[in-house]
């Protein structure tokens, strides 16, 4: 993965001399660099506990899932849907405790409301299209960390720029969840490549 983003930027850095329209220098994640300034405890937890567990269970969960995979899936979107509707001045821990007491409760509720032979058919087919699914969600997954950076959704070319990492990350961390049948490996490769960022970005700073 860290070979495909040296590559990229490599190129990025050729391309960028003959179209000026990729450098991405004017846009910034405002509540990264925020974090880093005034909480940086709160931003290892966000993007080294948090991210990788709650965005594994919405994106990866659909590449060649198991039936809790599928249970996942459903559980996780509305979770996370519904923690930006909280009011902002709720401390940070409680709303984290709260979504994982509720994702914990819809999960509970659904495995036993919905039987692996009622999943059957779904699974069959995203097995079948595996690899295009996997393509499907990392650019997905990619298109919704456009968020990090502008608060209205638009695309351009610096900004397709900036998330071309997560399209990379996203496919290999799918990726890895294939080859290794489980959801959980495709978490320890996000918690990883988050903490290696978190890591240089608080030494630098």
């Amino acid at each position: 993965m860290w070979g495909l983003y040296i590559l990229f930027f490599i190129t990025l850095g050729v391309l960028t001399r003959w179209i000026p329209e990729l450098n991405a220098e004017a846009y910034e994640d405002a509540t990264l660099k925020k974090l880093v300034q005034e909480n940086p405890f709160k931003l290892f937890i966000l993007a080294c506990v948090f991210a990788p567990i709650v965005e594994e269970m919405m994106f990866r969960t659909l590449i060649k899932p198991t039936h809790t995979d599928i249970l996942l899936f459903i559980c996780s979107w509305p979770v996370f849907i519904g923690l930006r509707f909280l009011p902002r001045d709720i401390h940070w821990g409680i709303i984290l405790a709260f979504g994982a007491t509720v994702l914990f409760v819809l999960f509970y509720i659904l495995k036993h409301l919905i039987t692996e032979t009622t999943t059957q058919r779904l699974r069959t087919f995203l097995h079948t299209y595996k690899t295009l699914i996997l393509i499907i969600v990392s650019v997905v997954f990619g298109l919704v960390h456009i968020g990090n950076y502008v608060d209205d959704f638009v695309i351009n070319l610096a900004l397709l720029v900036l998330i071309v990492p997560r399209i990379i990350s996203g496919f290999m961390m799918g990726w890895i969840k294939i080859k290794n049948q489980g959801l959980v490996w495709s978490m320890g490769l996000h918690f990883m490549n988050n903490a290696f960022v978190v890591g240089i970005i608080l030494l630098a700073s």
